[in-house]
């Protein structure tokens, strides 16, 4: 009879391997396992037995002892050598009857052993609980696999988890720090002298407002910092993503971070209003845009677009595009795992995306990358609007040179 479950739920049958130098007791074997309905595989010698293991992976091994050359006993010996992880069933075969001769084949790892002439019932019978140790031991087997890449996965959650304990001890001195640094840039700008009225500066934006955006910039920033790998925003903050995207393009021109690249805005008529913390918002462009233009280093008419948009169902829309070399399938599956970057050593971190997915998750929407090698990358964010001002109105472009 077949061996029961979880045996019984194999889709191909059973592979049965019989062994012997006469034609005639492998004919017999195999009629007598016939009714099993099992795949029957022969060999006539010990290496044509041990090559048939290796190459058809056989589920039980019906040995015959007493054969010229590599005898039975010598086959069950090689295949026990400890190198061998899955077990694989062995049944000894012989025409000898005698204590000595069972006590040698179970000393050579046999499961079992039979005498012949073998009984038809009885070799299916032990054929049948042998196989079902086979598939409890294939079970356990699964089991430990699936236990070890658990355990693999948990070992890399753990490195992972150090790496940002780690990143959290500095960050209170990294706080400290930006703190003294936005002070130094507040007393700094006061004293810059006003453009005199009636003047305009060259490129329509004013040095000292724009250096007091950024030093406003970097306070915030010291005071959220110890929270970015888990932010939690204030319900009561809103922040405009038009008006946001338009400081984070001045930043931009201030610092040169984008001075190699056109950058080409879209912004909307009327304002587009989010639950969030301005600095996080501008944090959020900041990362997508500083990411664009490093991956147009080295392209030819290197483009960004921006924008940010009403969407139907009471929803905002931002996004930023480059005319870059794209990202692979591997590349983009791994972005946002913290610590990722396809960056030179020294020159990323690793946790821009991540931090940019946890913002605006935290802010109940959604951040998509779309990116294929050769076709650029485009970052999109969706958000719900404010209910108040969620109100669909068109957009206008406004190219920057």
């Amino acid at each position: 009879m077949p061996p029961s479950a979880p045996a019984s739920r194999r889709v191909s049958p059973w592979r049965v391997l019989i062994v012997d130098d006469d034609a005639a007791s492998r004919k017999t074997a195999a009629a007598l396992l016939s009714p099993a309905g099992y795949e029957m595989l022969f060999a006539s010698n010990g290496e044509e037995a041990l090559a048939a293991v290796f190459e058809a992976s056989p589920d039980l091994l019906l040995l015959d002892v007493m054969m010229p050359g590599l005898d039975g006993l010598e086959v069950c010996r090689r295949l026990r050598q400890p190198s061998r992880e899955d077990y694989l069933p062995i049944i000894l075969l012989t025409a000898l009857d005698g204590r000595r001769e069972v006590v040698l084949g179970l000393e050579a790892g046999a499961d079992d052993f039979l005498t012949k002439p073998v009984h038809g019932a009885e070799l299916r019978a032990r054929v049948a609980n042998l196989l079902k140790v086979r598939s409890y031991h294939q079970l356990l087997t699964t089991q430990r696999d699936s236990a070890q890449a658990t355990v693999d996965e948990l070992r890399q959650q753990i490195l992972q988890a150090d790496r940002l304990a780690t990143l959290g001890t500095f960050a209170a001195g990294v706080s400290h720090e930006l703190n003294n640094i936005a002070q130094v840039l507040r007393v700094a700008v006061s004293e810059l002298p006003a453009w005199p009225a009636g003047v305009e500066p060259e490129d329509g934006a004013d040095t000292r407002q724009m250096l007091s955006h950024a030093t406003q910039h970097v306070t915030e920033l010291a005071r959220t910092i110890l929270r970015m790998a888990r932010p939690q925003e204030d319900a009561t903050l809103q922040a405009d993503l038009g008006r946001t995207l338009g400081e984070v393009r001045d930043m931009l021109r201030l610092t040169g971070r984008a001075r190699h690249v056109r950058l080409s805005l879209e912004l909307p008529e009327t304002p587009c209003v989010i639950h969030a913390s301005p600095v996080h918002a501008q944090q959020v462009f900041l990362n997508l845009l500083s990411n664009a233009a490093d991956a147009l280093s080295g392209t030819v008419r290197p483009e960004i677009q921006a924008g940010v948009r009403h969407a139907p169902g009471g929803r905002i829309e931002a996004w930023v595009q480059d005319n870059g070399p794209g990202m692979s399938e591997e590349v983009l599956a791994r972005v946002f795992e913290p610590f990722f970057t396809t960056k030179p050593a020294g020159e990323g971190t690793g946790l821009g995306l991540p931090v940019v997915k946890q913002l605006v998750e935290s802010w109940g929407g959604q951040l998509h990358l779309h990116s294929q090698p050769g076709q650029g990358t485009r970052a999109v964010v969706d958000i719900p609007a404010v209910p108040a001002l969620a109100t669909p109105s068109a957009s206008v472009s406004r190219p920057t040179p």
